[in-house]
């Protein structure tokens, strides 16, 4: 009876768990839906990754006219999960997709009434007033990361360059992975200002305000994931450790250093592993750590700066 008991107490603390997420999931994709269809679409700024790519052809295209944003979302994102499912993890991809899938769906259902929404109260054509680009950035930077800060939180994903990155950064590690989506983003942002080039409005302008929105949606994951700095670092003591960095390395690309330690109480010999993540990789290591030994010590703190292999190069300083 005991261990029914248990089982029952370990299912009903699984659900809730999995409820929370989806709820926090959903929570982030409407509020980065509002961002692009509200700040983001109208006034043709542009946001890092597949979004951003997906937001210059949705532009281009005549706004919906050859396929709505979350589909257009959906159909580049498949050859990267595809990718992902290959050379990185199942499970990973798995995640990926469920995110990818929710934030397009999310985009699509709320577009005509967000459309309508901004129109009748931001927009007037024959008005007096207009969108402001500077107060939109600010407000759709803050407000589209605040979304995908909670979409990370939930341990999900929305796919996109970040499985792309991870990939390259496995065969050709000059840069860190933060470095190679910096890159990534600002050609896309680039992209976009030759675009929109014949545009009413200066598509090197617009550039310069996506630019402003896309550190602001940075910072904002930050302050969500309540963290400040690109890097942390996790110290695990755990019976199990050779299972839970190997998940680490295959999952999250990072690796993973093996300490001899004591619990000077019992006396017993203590496996401490000690690893480098980004502030995105925090709530995927916590999962892995919790799935794999949820008796297990965590230990998170921030690292000020990092030298080394996928992080900062030596040959800067």
């Amino acid at each position: 009876m005991q261990v029914k008991g248990s089982i029952k107490t370990a299912f009903n603390q699984s659900t809730r768990q999995w409820i929370r997420e989806i709820l926090i999931l959903l929570l982030g994709s409407l509020l980065a839906a509002i961002a692009v269809n509200i700040f983001y679409v109208p006034i043709r700024l542009t946001m890092g990754g597949i979004s951003g790519i997906v937001s210059i052809i949705y532009q281009v295209t005549g706004r919906g006219e050859f396929l709505p944003f979350g589909v257009l979302f959906g159909i580049l994102n498949i050859p990267l999960l595809i990718l992902g499912w290959k050379r990185i993890h199942s499970n990973f991809v798995w995640r990926s997709l469920v995110g990818t899938a929710m934030y397009a769906v999310m985009i699509d259902i709320t577009q005509p009434a967000l459309t309508v929404f901004y129109e009748r109260q931001l927009y007037s054509p024959t008005g007096d007033f207009s969108a402001d680009p500077l107060l939109f950035c600010l407000i759709g930077g803050v407000l589209y990361g605040i979304g995908l800060g909670l979409t990370f939180r939930a341990g999900y994903t929305t796919g996109g360059t970040d499985i792309l990155v991870m990939v390259i950064h496995r065969k050709s590690a000059f840069l860190s992975i933060g470095q190679f989506l910096l890159v990534m983003d600002a050609l896309i942002i680039f992209a976009s200002a030759i675009v929109y080039r014949n545009q009413t409005e200066s598509g090197f302008l617009l550039a310069l305000y996506s630019f402003i929105a896309m550190y602001l949606t940075s910072k904002s994951i930050d302050v969500v994931l309540e963290g400040f700095d690109y890097c942390r670092t996790a110290v695990i003591i755990s019976d199990h450790g050779r299972e839970i960095a190997a998940r680490i390395l295959e999952e999250l690309d990072r690796g993973v250093t093996g300490l001899a330690g004591e619990g000077m109480y019992t006396g017993d010999e203590k496996k401490i592993l000690m690893c480098v993540l980004s502030r995105r990789q925090i709530p995927a290591m916590k999962r892995i750590v919790k799935e794999i030994d949820s008796e297990a010590f965590v230990i998170v703190q921030d690292a000020r700066e990092v030298l080394g292999e996928g992080f900062g190069n030596y040959a800067q300083f």
